[in-house]
Parts: C-alpha cells; structure tokens; sequence
C-alpha cells in the first residue's frame, strides 16, 4: 500500500487590494509524505500561514491544486470536498484557540461533538489522551485556568482526536518559553511517529526546523528544500 501523499500542483496564491495585486505564491509543486515531518521556514509575512490554511481548507488557492491521494481538495464544490477529506487533516495555531466556556474534556471531545459521535468509546479516547500528557486531572476545569503550554496541549489533542493523516502546526511554540516548546515539538514528534502521520511545522526557529525530517524555505514565491 502507498503512502499516503498530500500534493500541490502549480499552486499560486496573491491577494488583491483595490488596484494593487500581492503575489504570494506563483506556481509552486510539492509531494509532502505521511510518516515525514516537514519544517516551513521565512520570515513573517512571506506565506507561511497563508500555505497551511490552504492545506487545511480555510483559504482557496488562486489556481492549482491541493489534493490527498489524489483527492483534490478546492475548486468547484469546495465545501462538499472539505467534508468529504474532514478528520484527513488537523491544524493548531500560535494560540490554543481553546473554547473557555467548555470543559478541558470537551474542548478535546470537539471532533467528536461536531459529528454527533458523543458515546463510551469517544469520551473514554478523549480521557485517555489527556491521561497521556499528565492531564488527567484536569479535565473539569476551564481552558483559561491552565499555563500557556498545557492549553497547547489540549489543542495538540483536539486536532489529533480522529487520528488525521496530516498534522499541520502554525507557529506551536511562538508563544512558549523555550523549555516549554521543546515539550510541544516533542510531544508533536512522537505522535507524528506513533500515528504515521505527516507532520508540517511552520517555525522561525532554526532549532526547531533541524528537530524535522526535511526543511523547506518559502524564497521569492517559491517553495525551497533547504535540507
């Protein structure tokens, strides 16, 4: 059986502003793998984040394709085909963007909620994730009551609640202290191996980016492997 692959193809991305167009990217292809962790690097502003949420189906490219397994992804029926691929792909931010109105529990359990598959079996995964990262006994208590790298935590488990093929994380660790990220990229890289999963990790830090498979650069609108 093949690997699991997730493909651009030709991909452009510009924004535009009244009269003025803001290229982002033109005409990039890559072949990210499942069971690879992935490093994108540049500096702020240079399409980073624009990249990973065009993976994750929050924006549409300009033209090109996204696809996984040759499932493509945007274009006509966009909506149909994000439903279609929901749970093949998860995404954490720079912030949790945790639900402070919820339970840590449920926070992690939103996968789940969002597909009506609340049972024995769902809670019991989501306990036993927690349990797994030394949050067992805090399940109860609200979001905003826990530090900043355990809040990463709880995200880290809502995007990994249904196993997806490819993790996607947009700067975890901007917001840690350096002891504190190093347990986030830790823990990302071990479920990224337990799972087979691709894993691709948007960062500014050089430590971070050596920590993975394979780094890539975004340089002049372009999408570089730098190592």
């Amino acid at each position: 059986m093949s690997t699991p692959q997730l493909q651009l193809t030709c991909l452009s991305k510009s924004y535009h502003q009244a009269d003025t167009t803001l290229p982002i990217f033109d005409n990039i292809s890559y072949d990210f793998q499942a069971g690879t962790s992935y490093a994108l690097m540049g500096p702020s502003g240079v399409g980073k984040s624009t990249l990973l949420n065009m993976i994750a189906g929050l924006e549409q490219p300009s033209s090109g394709t996204i696809s996984i397994n040759n499932q493509t992804i945007h274009g006509n029926n966009f909506e149909q085909k994000i439903a279609a691929l929901h749970g093949s792909i998860g995404i954490i931010f720079q912030q949790p963007c945790l639900i402070h109105e919820l339970s840590v529990l449920e926070n992690v359990m939103l996968p789940a909620i969002a597909r009506n598959q609340i049972n024995e079996a769902t809670t019991k995964h989501a306990h036993q994730l927690l349990a797994d990262v030394g949050l067992a006994d805090h399940v109860l208590r609200a979001p905003n009551t826990l530090s900043g790298g355990q809040q990463q935590r709880v995200a880290i488990l809502r995007a990994l609640f249904f196993n997806p093929t490819f993790l996607l994380a947009d700067e975890p660790t901007g917001n840690l202290d350096e002891a504190a990220a190093q347990q986030i990229i830790d823990l990302l890289k071990n479920y990224q191996k337990k799972y087979a999963m691709g894993l691709i990790i948007s960062t500014h830090d050089l430590k971070i980016a050596q920590q993975c498979d394979v780094i890539l650069q975004i340089q002049s609108q372009k999408l570089i492997i730098a190592s």
